[in-house]
């Protein structure tokens, strides 16, 4: 028992320290269709694709390319590190940081799905 409460205590640990970081990893890069301005912004819709390791193994970068080109006015595609659902990728928000997490977005009936639902919101 002893050992085992030892391992739990170190687990436990280590999940404290990892999300005392994971903030500083969100949000690594912005791509933007809208015009730009302030106002546009403010009512940009966005949409969120990981790209941390598990989702990149899944294909979030292609995910990514698949929303990027699709040009949607006035939507915002932000590159995420971590949308914290590791394992069920590649993972999309959509509606800002309290907006719906979809998961296993691979094709393009996926994107497609996504922006429909974006839209309705």
């Amino acid at each position: 028992w002893k050992s085992w409460r030892a391992v739990q205590a170190a687990m436990s640990s280590f999940a404290l320290s990892s999300r005392v970081f994971r903030p500083s990893l969100k949000q690594s890069r912005v791509c933007t269709t809208s015009g730009g301005s302030t106002a546009a912004r403010a009512e940009a819709k966005e949409v969120k694709v990981c790209t941390n390791k598990e989702c990149k193994r899944g294909g979030s970068k292609k995910t990514l390319a698949m929303f990027e080109a699709l040009g949607l006015e006035g939507v915002e595609i932000v590159e995420i590190r971590c949308l914290d659902e590791c394992g069920m990728g590649p993972n999309v928000q959509i509606s800002g940081d309290d907006g719906p997490i979809i998961n296993g977005v691979k094709t393009e009936d996926d994107v497609k799905k996504v922006v429909d639902r974006l839209m309705e919101s």
